[in-house]
């Protein structure tokens, strides 16, 4: 037996073992108080923090080089955004359950932050996040400026911001090309400084989901609402989690598709839900969006009576309308494309802004 070879090949296994050991020797689990998630989540199994909707978020500050994480993709077709200070960096594709993700890399010394943001909506699946790992000399930082303003987003397709990466309108939906950071929504989450949370789903409508039955569809926005993950009835979300300031409404779109919805019902639906926001949000304002995909006269007379119904001195609620698409190009599907949700969501900064005082 050559005794000389084991010796050699068990100092090497050794080596590499250390040498990884070295590299992902500080472990921030999932629960660390220096990890900060905006969105709704389910954090309720220990060591672990499952979210689904589009634009949900994980952030930390640290000291380190370099930084990674553990996270399972639990339906394998999601996609993140990664922020490194502050600014974008890549589109990471996670490949299942069981990964480890190199995030930066060759940082300089000092602090830095990191943000996770979830690129797919919620029909795509959930998302399990385990850790950031840093090397031996890392280690987490209370996040340096907590945003002090708070938005949640209601919607639909154009705020998951469908096909929005593809660049023929003829184009079937691709996961791969779903981009949340490159919504409306989120370029004005990122010019006012805000947190945020974001309920929406593509297809869904306020009582009809695309191509559904006029007299409303059984999984409407009011009927999964109340759910933490899209895909999940529970945990149902706990509102106290998150209290915003202002929350944007943007559904119609697709109860007016094809042959459109009992618009007598419409009109109710939508009333009732705006009252059901009001009383979890007793404080908060609100706004009714329209566009850019359905900017009808008829629409906005019936968004208008709601909003006009329903307003009350603590607890507004105001209309909107984001100009209509076409001018920019398209994504897949006729979907707003990046620049049309560039130019919309400098409408919608500009309108809150003024509603909220926002200097």
């Amino acid at each position: 037996m050559n005794y000389k070879r084991i010796q050699s090949y068990s100092l090497g296994i050794l080596l590499v073992l250390q040498m990884f050991s070295t590299l992902h020797a500080a472990t921030i689990p999932a629960n660390d108080p220096n990890i900060h998630y905006s969105g709704r989540i389910d954090d309720s199994t220990p060591g672990e923090v499952v979210f689904a909707y589009s634009g949900a978020r994980v952030r930390m500050a640290f000291e380190g080089e370099s930084i990674g994480a553990y996270i399972d993709d639990l339906h394998k077709k999601n996609s993140l955004i990664v922020f490194i200070d502050g600014q974008r960096g890549e589109k990471v594709t996670l490949e299942g359950s069981g990964g480890y993700y190199e995030l930066a890399k060759d940082l300089s010394p000092g602090p830095h932050t990191i943000e996770l943001v979830k690129a797919t909506e919620g029909n795509i699946g959930n998302i399990r996040f385990k850790s950031f790992e840093l090397r031996e000399d890392g280690k987490s930082l209370p996040w340096p400026t907590p945003e002090t303003r708070r938005i949640e987003f209601i919607g639909d397709s154009i705020t998951c911001g469908y096909g929005i990466e593809a660049a023929d309108p003829h184009q079937a939906f691709k996961a791969e090309e779903e981009n949340f950071c490159d919504t409306y929504a989120f370029h004005a989450i990122r010019k006012l400084q805000a947190d945020y949370l974001v309920v929406a789903r593509s297809g869904i409508g306020m009582l009809r989901n695309y191509n559904g039955p006029a007299d409303g569809s059984e999984d409407n926005m009011p009927a999964i609402y109340e759910r933490s993950l899209f895909k999940s009835e529970l945990p149902k979300w706990d509102y106290k989690r998150f209290t915003p300031d202002v929350v944007c409404i943007n559904l119609c779109t697709n109860d007016f598709s094809t042959t459109g919805p009992n618009v007598l019902k419409f009109e109710s639906n939508y009333t009732e839900f705006v009252q059901r926001i009001q009383s979890q949000y007793p404080n908060a304002k609100i706004v009714l969006l329209l566009g850019p995909m359905t900017n009808d006269p008829k629409i906005k007379t019936i968004l208008e009576r709601v909003a006009s119904e329903t307003n009350k001195p603590n607890n507004p609620v105001s209309f909107f309308e984001m100009s209509a698409h076409g001018k920019y190009g398209y994504g897949a599907h006729y979907h707003p494309s990046k620049k049309q949700a560039t130019v919309n969501g400098a409408e919608l900064t500009s309108y809150l802004r003024q509603l909220m005082a926002w200097d």
